[in-house]
């Protein structure tokens, strides 16, 4: 189900609170622009929506995902504004249940034994593991999929991974792909410096193949 974030494997992270739509859309040109075409926006406010769509319409093959759904209203927005990914810090059912419904990987927040239980009840096995660091990192994240080992689950981590720590996550079979900060900083897209961006995106890709 992550095979589209498998594939790139370092996913950059925008968390601008006010996002302009035109700042977005330059990151997206220059993460294309380097050959990493993913970005996960998060979701707050009607502006965040916007630049998903706008992005989806102007790059139709840009991997383009909604992070920090709350609940059900924010993901049908998400939904409707073409994200093809959408991420939640924890588990809703109602949620779980709306996106079971729809062509859209949805992948909830789990950081807990319970929480994987949780999804597993509710017809998705695919998860996000959050905050990773601070749950516990790649040791929490390995004893709580042990019991579930045998199931064809795919991960997404986020939560304090810098580049010393990408590659103890990558390795674990089960991690489809990390979502990092520092390619997409807020201090970069604020100096509109979209040409360090596509650096950092490129150094990415070299990160990823170096495994």
């Amino acid at each position: 189900m992550l095979s589209h974030l498998r594939q790139f494997k370092i996913i950059p992270l925008l968390k601008m609170k006010n996002l302009d739509v035109n700042d977005a859309l330059n990151v997206a040109e220059a993460l294309c622009d380097a050959g990493l075409p993913a970005l996960e926006i998060v979701f707050r406010r009607f502006s965040d929506s916007k630049a998903i769509r706008e992005i989806a319409c102007r790059f139709p093959d840009f991997h383009i995902g909604a992070g920090n759904i709350l609940n059900r209203d924010q993901f049908l927005r998400a939904f409707d504004a073409q994200a093809r990914f959408a991420i939640s810090p924890g588990t809703c059912v109602e949620t779980m249940k709306e996106a079971c419904k729809r062509n859209i990987t949805y992948l909830p927040g789990v950081s807990t034994c319970t929480d994987v239980l949780t999804i597993l009840n509710n017809g998705i096995v695919d998860f996000h593991y959050f905050p990773a660091e601070t749950s516990g990192g790649v040791e929490h994240l390995l004893s709580i999929i042990e019991p579930f080992d045998h199931l064809p689950i795919e991960i997404f981590a986020r939560g304090g991974i810098d580049e010393l720590k990408i590659k103890k996550y990558l390795r674990v079979p089960f991690v489809a792909a990390v979502s990092v900060e520092w390619i997409a900083s807020c201090e970069l897209i604020e100096s509109k410096n979209w040409g360090k961006i596509k650096d950092e995106a490129r150094r990415a890709i070299d990160l990823a193949q170096s495994l």
